[in-house]
């Protein structure tokens, strides 16, 4: 995990870097880990039916904060896990960026 907190905090400084509004969608497990304009949990990693109801609602909370840029973790591509992940995949224009 915290390959991946680092990944995503470095992105999220570097798009803040440059004037832009930055949310992070995290999961419960590190959320707190996290520094940006807008930080939301989609709930923990190990509840992936959470995070499916969460994501739509948590979308539209970053579009009400008026954030310019979401980094978003990834959570296991499994079950509801992996209709997250094609969510936030078609979401992001297909913009993957690896954290190791």
């Amino acid at each position: 995990m915290d390959a991946i907190v680092t990944k995503v905090q470095e992105l999220a400084d570097q798009h803040r870097k440059t004037g832009k509004s930055v949310g992070i969608l995290a999961t419960g497990e590190t959320e707190s880990r996290y520094r940006a304009d807008s930080v939301r949990s989609l709930g923990s990693r190990r509840d992936l039916a959470s995070a499916a109801k969460n994501l739509f609602k948590l979308l539209r909370e970053f579009d009400e904060d008026k954030v310019d840029i979401i980094v978003a973790e990834a959570v296991p591509p499994e079950g509801l896990g992996l209709a997250v992940m094609n969510r936030l995949r078609k979401a992001s224009g297909f913009n993957i960026i690896r954290a190791d």
